[in-house]
């Protein structure tokens, strides 16, 4: 005898359920008044009501607003595809619970529901609307009018985001279309919506049918399910008849399928002012610890190691800085009792952070302030915010955003060497602690752009009408014009706009000549890296350079058997920047020279000023990208399928430049006395450690 149930269209005949629905009339290939007729394949009523459910509600959903006519043969398909999807996803769900070999504990029984409340928030929101489970939130309302307890929704949250993260994914939509395309189904918005809404809701129904899979666990222990917190429970199960599995009305389901109770009353919540307390240390013997570990004391050769294993993809710079990152994390460490990797936590990395904003911005050029521990570096940032505030300036205390985000990225560098190479460390994760990086819009604004005439005054230094002496006098009017890079870089600076490191590290091999005139050959040399491939670049040598006497400079030079173009900018004794080397010689002539009208940034900003010179002069961002050495984000043709600028248009391009240094008279070729003499370089300092010495 047919046996009805609550779920429409389901009854059973003999030991089998067989789900029997109408045809609506909407679908006009089918005959008026004929049914579909469906074995479940299974004899447990629990099984077959979650399946009826799921085919009913997907016959409605295809019943309104049906774009295209589907025949009765489509719906049948697309019915038994979903009734064997949920067998096979509760088998394998069954089977996992027992994999997991806890057929009591009732977390599985809760992660199972928690689980389920976020497919059925997906199913009933959607993938666009993006819910936050807090305050004022309808998700959050939606399931406290379905009385879920407030203890389970950070955890319901969390597999929320998580999902809904899954299914805004090309591979998630690229799926349902797939789905969609094997029924034949139309490929319109409104459809796919359906079909997820249909995934979505399927899932929730096959995750809230707990009462198989969990047989053995206490519904007494859960508040999802109508008792008491969770508890610990016991290790070792007593032998005991098993209670009877309470019926489905005890347990939270969706609120289509029960009356809807009313609105639990919020208890009230009492704010607690406490700071976070990091997770106690472990204070256990090193030996005891399943993975090795390292000891804080060894932090920095483990760096070394990893900047070893980085090889050419590290310059020195950004060795540098690794290094820096780890002594600041290393402090903050010890600061907090860490003995070991083993013992670091997310709260540590936290604490590392806040300590970026509360130190001197240039703590690293300070010998002094590098020997500081971390209390005392803080210390120092504070004394210099009082020191500010009493004077009515803006204190130098605190990284900069950039900065912070290249420490995290070391740090994620070092932490990932750690535990790649088996040592014991937590997890851990830069969410909520790297800032925002600015957006394009106010990126533009950061930098000024000067304009030939705001450079132009530096040409009328001492440095090029004659000065006192080579040594201290250059910033005195005199009858001297030494030429040295003081003398060249400015003016290839200003009309070529390349990196500081770029020009101040060429080698005399690196000037060439075509049939247009000279040519700077960008290349990694013996003196210096390029920052990127797209560097590497052949730039024309401005006329300028040329009327000057710069040929005759190199020609000088290389009698004298030096190989670099500037040699003095290079240190014998230390492993120098020759950039920064150039920076520390020129920047107080250019202050003296521009006075107030001084920029920040000195010389990038002279890159930034010639790209927006040529920019205003009508030449394409492409050639000036390929003339400044960047990558340019025109789209496949200038990425693939063409080769950068080549000389001629460059040669076109730089000449819309105005000439800025007419002014300047020739002289003849004067080197400095001790670059004439072959001898080292006055301003040479013995190198502080091995690895800064010159080999």
């Amino acid at each position: 005898m047919a046996v009805r149930h609550d779920v429409e269209n389901l009854t059973r005949r003999g030991n089998i359920f067989y789900w029997r629905a109408r045809v609506p009339s909407a679908f006009g290939q089918c005959r008026p008044g004929s049914r579909l007729s469906l074995s479940l394949h299974c004899s447990d009523h629990k099984k077959a009501q979650a399946i009826g459910r799921k085919l009913n509600m997907l016959v409605a959903e295809l019943k309104l607003k049906q774009k295209e006519p589907m025949s009765k043969a489509q719906l049948q398909k697309l019915c038994e595809h979903e009734r064997d999807m949920m067998l096979m996803h509760l088998e394998d769900v069954s089977m996992v619970a027992r994999r997991y070999g806890r057929p009591a504990d009732i977390s599985e029984l809760e992660m199972d529901l928690e689980n389920g409340w976020a497919y059925r928030l997906l199913g009933m929101f959607g993938i666009t609307h993006h819910l936050t489970l807090k305050d004022n939130c309808r998700g959050l309302a939606y399931l406290r009018q379905n009385g879920v307890p407030a203890s389970h929704i950070f955890a319901i949250g969390s597999n929320y985001f998580e999902l809904l993260q899954e299914a805004n994914t090309r591979g998630f939509k690229a799926g349902i279309r797939r789905l969609m395309h094997l029924f034949e189904i139309s490929p319109n918005p409104l459809n796919e919506e359906k079909a997820m809404k249909a995934y979505f809701s399927g899932r929730a129904e096959a995750l809230f049918d707990v009462a198989e899979r969990h047989p053995l666990a206490d519904r007494d222990l859960s508040e999802l399910t109508g008792g008491s917190a969770s508890k610990l429970q016991s290790a070792f199960i007593k032998v005991a008849p098993l209670k009877a599995t309470p019926p489905l009305s005890e347990i939270a389901v969706p609120a289509d399928d029960v009356v809807e109770p009313s609105a639990p009353e919020v208890p009230p919540v009492t704010m607690l002012d406490l700071p976070p307390s990091p997770r106690a240390a472990i204070k256990a013997p090193v030996e005891e610890n399943t993975r090795p570990v390292i000891h804080l004391a060894a932090f920095e050769a483990e760096c070394e190691k990893l900047v070893k294993n980085m090889g050419d993809a590290w310059d020195e710079p950004t060795a540098r800085d690794a290094r820096a990152l780890v002594r600041m994390f290393k402090g903050v460490l010890e600061e907090h009792g860490v003995e070991h990797t083993g013992q670091i936590t997310q709260y540590h990395i936290g604490e590392l952070r806040q300590h970026f904003n509360d130190i001197p911005a240039r703590w690293g050029q300070s010998a002094r302030m590098r020997a500081m521990s971390a209390p005392e570096l803080r210390a120092e940032g504070e004394r210099l915010r009082e020191k500010a505030g009493t004077e009515g300036k803006e204190a130098a205390v605190g990284l900069k955003a950039g900065t912070i985000r290249k420490h995290l990225g070391n740090l994620n560098h070092f932490l990932k060497h750690v535990r790649g190479h088996g040592f014991e460390v937590d997890d851990w994760t830069f969410e909520g602690l790297r800032p925002k990086k600015p957006k394009p819009g106010s990126i533009r604004k950061q930098q000024h752009k000067p304009t030939p005439d705001e450079i132009k005054p530096i040409f009328s230094s001492p440095i090029y009408t004659g000065s006192l002496n080579h040594d201290r006098g250059r910033k005195k009017p005199g009858p001297h014009v030494f030429h040295d890079a003081a003398y060249f870089l400015p003016i290839m600076f200003s009309y070529l706009g390349a990196r500081r490191r770029e020009f101040a590290g060429l080698a005399l091999d690196d000037i060439a000549e075509d049939d247009g005139g000279l040519v700077l050959i960008l290349r990694t040399n013996k003196f210096r890296r390029l920052k990127t491939e797209q560097s590497e670049r052949l730039l024309p040598l401005p006329q300028e350079l040329v009327r000057l006497g710069f040929l005759d400079y190199c020609a000088a030079l290389q009698n004298l058997g030096y190989e670099a173009v500037f040699p003095d900018l290079f240190s014998d004794k230390t492993a120098n920047d020759p950039g920064d080397r150039f920076y520390d010689v020129f920047v107080p002539i250019m202050k003296q020279s521009l006075g107030e009208k001084m920029w920040a940034r000195a010389f990038h900003a002279l890159r930034h000023g010639m790209a927006d010179t040529l920019l205003q002069a009508g030449v394409p961002p492409v050639v000036i990208d390929d003339i400044s050495g960047r990558l340019s984000q025109g789209g496949e043709t200038s990425l693939r399928y063409t080769n950068p600028a080549g000389l001629p248009l460059m040669r076109d391009a730089l000449s819309k430049y105005p000439i800025i240094t007419a002014g300047i008279e020739p002289k003849p070729i004067k080197l400095l006395p001790w670059i004439e003499k072959r001898l080292p370089p006055p301003w040479a300092r013995e190198a502080k450690n091995e690895a800064r010495r010159r080999k």
